[in-house]
């Protein structure tokens, strides 16, 4: 009889511990969320999660999250998100693989707006993520035929090297992200000058150019809203990216010329629309192949057999109008 009182008693204090633990599982995210987290000032709801980059709650990001937030800004944020629709889905792929900061996928939003051929009035910086001539060396390929400044998946593959090198050199990614828009030397020579390490500290005492403090928090706050769109009440193209369901390189395949053609012939001979091969091969400069060296040029997907088929007649026709 005293075993069972005590066994009974024993149940009972179990059943009361779960249900206290129960009551308070239950209970603790009401008290971690209180209701006017979800929803914002802005007339959005959900909850607003940090973004992978340190310092987008800082008074410096606030002009340019309300710059981004402006009627025409939201527009303006929407049409180069969609821009950069056909891009985003490799920039993340490769920004997973190289371990990188996720919201590195925004910096084309400043640099070019998403455009593969953008080009300022200066002349002096190309592409989706704007590299200058005399800093390629090592990444990108340059000639009278060739610009790969211009191709978007070559360009980010030589973007990402680059920002991993400044993280390597300086071990800030806020300090990594102003390098590559003011150079690393800049960056180098403002820290030897200036007691604390951080970007914020530069900025503060313009140690680095205008245009670079303006553009990591110009970058936090197009980054947080795109992060957040929810929470912001902005309507943005979304990007996912699984590498289960989908893969940006399933998109085309390549095939080696080792002589000039033309991308409208070759185009014609697959009865396809030329602009596809444009879009797939934007570093040619003259929408041509390089007429005396190898050039690994890209098909859409399942046309490469097609593609070599049409070359050697494109090649046949040629050689008998030379022979005519």
């Amino acid at each position: 009889m005293g075993r069972n009182l005590h066994w009974r008693n024993d149940v009972r204090r179990f059943f009361l511990a779960l249900l206290l633990f129960s009551a308070a599982a239950i209970s603790f995210p009401q008290s971690e969320f209180a209701p006017e987290d979800f929803f914002s000032q802005c007339g959005g709801q959900g909850f607003r999660f940090e973004i992978d980059l340190p310092g987008s709650d800082r008074e410096e990001v606030e002009p340019f999250r309300r710059r981004w937030l402006s009627a025409w800004g939201r527009a303006e944020l929407s049409q180069i998100l969609e821009n950069g629709s056909q891009y985003r889905h490799y920039i993340k792929r490769r920004l997973l693989e190289e371990k990188m900061p996720s919201c590195i996928e925004y910096i084309p939003v400043i640099e070019s707006s998403y455009k593969p051929l953008a080009k300022p009035a200066s002349g002096k910086s190309v592409g989706l993520w704007q590299f200058m001539e005399n800093s390629i060396e090592n990444y990108l390929k340059k000639t009278k035929w060739i610009d790969e400044r211009r191709d978007p998946w070559k360009s980010t593959d030589a973007a990402l090297a680059k920002l991993s090198a400044n993280y390597r050199q300086f071990g800030d990614w806020l300090l990594a992200i102003a390098a590559y828009n003011c150079g690393a030397g800049a960056v180098k020579r403002a820290l030897a000058k200036s007691r604390e390490k951080t970007f914020w500290a530069l900025a503060k005492n313009k140690l680095i150019p205008d245009h670079a403090i303006a553009y990591v928090p110009n970058l936090l706050a197009v980054s947080d809203i795109a992060e957040n769109s929810s929470w912001y009440n902005v309507d943005l193209p979304k990007a996912f990216y699984d590498s289960t369901i989908y893969s940006p390189l399933d998109d085309f395949d390549y095939i080696q010329t080792r002589s000039q053609i033309s991308l409208k012939a070759l185009a014609n001979e697959l009865r396809i629309d030329e602009k596809i091969l444009l879009a797939l091969n934007p570093a040619l400069v003259y929408e041509e192949t390089p007429p005396s060296e190898a050039y690994d040029l890209r098909v859409p997907h399942g046309m490469k057999a097609a593609a070599e088929d049409a070359i050697f007649d494109i090649m046949l026709k040629a050689d008998y109008a030379d022979n005519k």
